[in-house]
């Protein structure tokens, strides 16, 4: 199948969808069929998320989820964009401080709380990055998926008029992937272990994380 059209939104790569027009009954259809494809992702994992069952949970027919995306990847991508939102709508609770550190400190104690009441999510995005590291040809999805993250959490790292700047942009994204680094352990190992001890490993991230801030910016 040709790669679909691309989007600006995750840095190019294939465009997630077909853009369903401006009637509310299209982007509604839309909506449920990421909904659904999501659903399938975090129940039954990458092995679920066929577009038969997918369309069925959309209540959708098979030949509408094929107009809407045409393949598998550019779902994958609308789901990734989902998630981007829904993390969006929790991280509004960051203070509005001007110190950096400060940002930081609240930025990884919010991202662990999100991670804490959203398990099924996290083990779908890890799925979803299995998935595009294993697949041939559906590698630029892990690279978008991960872009996508850096981005998302590297504007976070300064108040958003400083973020706007060329240079604060540069660390704010070094510092984004100085955190998921250490977001992404705790993650497998509080879920592998099932115990609290990542609190503990939350705090020594935050301050690790300061400290690599520091340095980037006395070195900007």
């Amino acid at each position: 199948m040709n790669e679909p059209r691309r989007s600006s939104s995750l840095h190019g790569g294939p465009h997630p969808g077909k853009t369903p027009g401006a009637t509310r009954k299209g982007s509604e259809t839309r909506a449920r069929i990421i909904k659904g494809a999501l659903e399938a992702l975090e129940n039954g994992g990458m092995e679920a998320l066929t577009t038969r069952k997918i369309a069925a949970s959309a209540g959708v027919r098979l030949a509408t989820l094929h107009y809407y995306f045409d393949n598998k990847e550019s779902l994958l991508l609308a789901v990734l964009e989902d998630l981007i939102a829904d993390m969006d709508l929790a991280y509004r609770e960051i203070p509005h401080s001007s110190n950096p550190e400060e940002r930081v400190a609240a930025l990884i104690r919010s991202m662990w709380r999100y991670v804490q009441r959203t398990r099924n999510k996290q083990i779908a995005q890890i799925e979803l990055t299995i998935y595009a590291l294993r697949t041939q040809g559906a590698e630029w999805l892990a690279a978008r998926q991960y872009n996508a993250y850096i981005d998302f959490y590297g504007r976070l790292v300064f108040s958003p008029d400083e973020a706007e700047n060329a240079e604060k942009s540069r660390i704010g994204r070094a510092v984004a992937r100085q955190m998921l680094i250490g977001i992404d352990g705790l993650i497998l190992q509080n879920y592998a272990l099932r115990d609290d001890a990542a609190s503990e490993g939350v705090e020594a991230l935050i301050l690790a994380t300061q400290v690599y801030l520091r340095r980037l910016l006395a070195n900007s």
